[in-house]
């Protein structure tokens, strides 16, 4: 977020030598990024030449941004950078995104969001991190149509895993990946929060089993897994888990 004003002023200096009309340049006289948004031509053309916002990146947003994209690889995601993107809610920082489906033409994005840390606070809360999105429904529905895919009732997960650490939520989410494509039910815990929340947490979600890995697991290239009926606890190698979770759900 501390890249921002940076930019800001260096896009601002950009847009003050071009040939704008005059609701444009009040405009960008309000928020510089929203002109990068106009689809008229003989605008897009002018910006041609424009500064991308990823050459203005302060340590920190860079360090997030690329951590971000690692993940995303590590995980098999496929994504497009796109410099241009512009989202329009001003209170947006790091990282913004858009989902697309191809099968669906021109109008090919289904919804997008992006991070606003700092907004709670800014609002009189705590000072909480956050992100979210929206989804257009029939966008939604017409990609799942595209796929063959058809919406059906709601079920309760698995599993549902439980980090203990950023080295953990890594491995985790890498986890939760495999069970998915592995056919299993499977969510995680996220943010900061304790182990006796994030239990709560994996008692709320109906999950049958619980998987708890922390610094000591990691070590041991193990994971505690957990029976939420019966309370049941062992210590599961992280090459097996899979197959251990998938016969025990048989």
């Amino acid at each position: 977020a501390e890249c921002r004003p940076a930019y800001r002023a260096r896009l601002a200096e950009f847009l003050a030598g071009l040939d704008l009309d005059e609701p444009t340049r009040q405009r960008a006289n309000l928020n510089p990024l929203r002109v990068l948004d106009d689809k008229r031509p003989d605008v897009q053309r002018q910006l041609a030449d424009a500064p991308f916002m990823i050459d203005h990146l302060g340590e920190e947003c860079a360090e997030h941004f690329a951590s971000v994209r690692a993940q995303l690889e590590a995980l098999g995601i496929t994504y497009e950078l796109n410099p241009r993107l512009v989202r329009g809610l001003d209170y947006y920082n790091k990282t913004t995104f858009e989902f697309v489906h191809d099968a669906l033409g021109a109008q090919s994005g289904i919804g997008g969001g992006g991070r606003y840390d700092g907004l709670m606070e800014e609002l009189g809360g705590r000072a909480l991190s956050g992100i979210g999105f929206g989804l257009g429904i029939d966008r939604t529905l017409l990609a799942c149509q595209a796929e063959g895919l058809t919406p059906g009732e709601s079920q309760l997960i698995d599993v549902y895993a439980v980090p203990l650490g950023e080295p953990a939520r890594r491995r985790v989410s890498l986890l939760v990946a495999e069970l998915r494509r592995a056919g299993v039910r499977a969510d995680m815990t996220f943010g900061s929060r304790s182990l006796k929340g994030a239990m709560k947490g994996a008692d709320r979600s109906g999950a049958r089993w619980a998987i708890v890995i922390g610094e000591r697991e990691l070590s041991e290239s193990v994971a505690q897994l957990k029976n939420m009926v019966t309370g049941d606890q062992v210590a599961v190698p992280l090459g097996k888990l899979t197959a251990t979770v998938k016969e025990s759900l048989r």
